[in-house]
């Protein structure tokens, strides 16, 4: 009896720290699984996995997927329609900001034909899987390679680490022509409304029951028995690595252990465009306040901005600010290739243990703040009058309907809250981010061991 070969497809460097980083891949090669991993990803992110796992991975690279004219045109169409219908099934306009408008040239009337077919579809959910079948027929035009190899290859599963990669579309629909196995992660708590599943499967692993009544609500064409709450194994991770001593981690980082610790975290430039402002703001209430002498700010850009628009403001409170810089690969020419090392992931699970709070605008370092059972303060307030962008909008996006309630992580309203949230924690640090962490993640089990089971059985 032959080894059961497991394929990962991993089309882009964000599926190394959940999936690859996790016991998967060493779970399986014990159940005496072969494992490919095909991918979109450098040398350097192979060699960062095999060093972790003390492994050699046997890989292929993705084969190109040149995208015909039809296919992004019902690709894009389903997509805008299906934002229209979401919005309309919320009540929710903020689900149309997924959208990108700003296109130039021949793509600003290819969008626009999109936008106008869209907006019909998306009135009927039976026009949107017309325009499915549609897409998914044009498809097979573009999968002989894919098709060779897996006959060749002959996996028995199929996991891909990402819903909405278009390069990984054609070896899945290669594979549902061989009526072979395949697994599709949802790879976050806030993808599903984006209406951007570009990779059907036939079985689909979230992370909770909240993310499974999602996904059925927004796919009807989906089988309930088809969808299975996994967990993630992104926060598992942190019970695997080395904590340090809050001493040690202070010492090596230049940090005053007798401070308050606060850290702020910024977001990319596209996502939360004056992040500088909101941190010029903490530093000044600061400054301004009694608590100067007793609070220190740790700063943690977003691992993909590398755009230095924080530089001045950081070079001018020396003392008070210390940036410490993620550990990823960001040199790489392409975003996909773009990766965490394993030293962010002990990085930022030392952080998030260590320091007292974490400030920023609706990020997702409120969990792993929580995880450590440490709070976190979500910015709520416009420092500019910026068309495009409001923190009002921000917290109207669909996501932030899974809050249980509004405690669950404190609230600045205004530049005067900074100082006011910090006093708070001196006198009790409340933290009820746990409450809402186990609404959108479950914990009942190993996550990486329940998908390995899934894979193998």
């Amino acid at each position: 009896m032959r080894n059961k070969k497991i394929i990962l497809v991993v089309p882009d460097g964000t599926g190394i720290r959940n999936y690859l980083f996790s016991q998967i891949i060493p779970n399986l090669i014990k159940q005496n699984c072969d494992v490919l991993i095909y991918h979109a990803l450098s040398n350097e992110a192979i060699k960062e996995v095999e060093k972790l796992h003390k492994i050699k991975l046997t890989e292929k690279s993705i084969s190109r997927y040149k995208e015909t004219t039809k296919q992004k045109f019902l690709r894009e169409t389903i997509c805008f329609g299906r934002l229209h219908y979401n919005s309309r099934l919320e009540n929710n306009s903020t689900v149309l900001t997924n959208w990108k408008r700003n296109h130039n040239g021949l793509k600003k009337w290819f969008y626009r034909t999109v936008e106008i077919l869209g907006k019909y579809i998306g009135k009927n959910y039976q026009r949107i899987l017309n325009f499915e079948e549609k897409y998914q027929k044009s498809l097979l035009k573009s999968i002989d390679s894919e098709l060779s190899f897996l006959k060749t290859y002959n996996p028995d599963v199929i996991f891909c680490t990402h819903q909405r990669a278009i390069n990984a579309i054609p070896i899945f629909k290669a594979a549902e022509v061989l009526d072979i196995k395949t697994v599709g992660a949802i790879y976050s708590w806030d993808n599903l409304v984006k209406a951007r599943l570009a990779i059907r499967t036939k079985v689909y692993i979230v992370w909770s029951n909240y993310m499974r009544n999602e996904l059925l609500g927004y796919y009807e064409e989906i089988d309930p028995k088809d969808v299975f709450i996994t967990g993630t194994p992104q926060f598992e991770l942190y019970q695997d690595v080395e904590i340090a001593k809050k001493e040690d981690f202070f010492k090596t980082h230049a940090l005053d252990i007798n401070k308050i610790t606060i850290c702020f975290s910024g977001d990319d430039e596209l996502t939360s465009p004056h992040d500088p402002n909101y941190l010029k703001d903490f530093v000044s209430s600061i400054k301004n306040s009694s608590l100067e002498e007793k609070v220190q700010i740790v700063f943690r850009r977003s691992p993909v901005d590398v755009s230095g628009r924080y530089n001045n403001i950081i070079k001018a409170s020396e003392g008070l600010i210390f940036p410490i810089e993620p550990k990823w690969s960001n040199t790489q020419s392409q975003w996909t290739q773009l990766f965490p090392y394993y030293e962010d992931v002990k990085l930022l699970a030392n952080i998030s243990k260590h320091c007292d709070l974490v400030i920023n605008v609706g990020s997702t370092m409120a969990h792993d703040f929580a995880i450590f059972d440490n709070p976190a303060a979500y910015i709520n307030y416009d420092t500019v009058l910026d068309k495009n962008w409001s923190t009002n909008t921000i917290y109207n996006y669909q996501h932030f309907k899974s809050m249980p309630n509004q405690d669950v992580v404190y609230w600045i309203n205004s530049k005067e809250d900074y100082v006011k949230i910090i006093e708070k924690i001196l006198k009790s640090k409340q933290s009820l981010g746990q409450q809402w962490l186990e609404t959108i993640n479950s914990f009942e089990n190993n996550s990486a061991q329940v998908i390995t089971q899934l894979l193998i059985n």
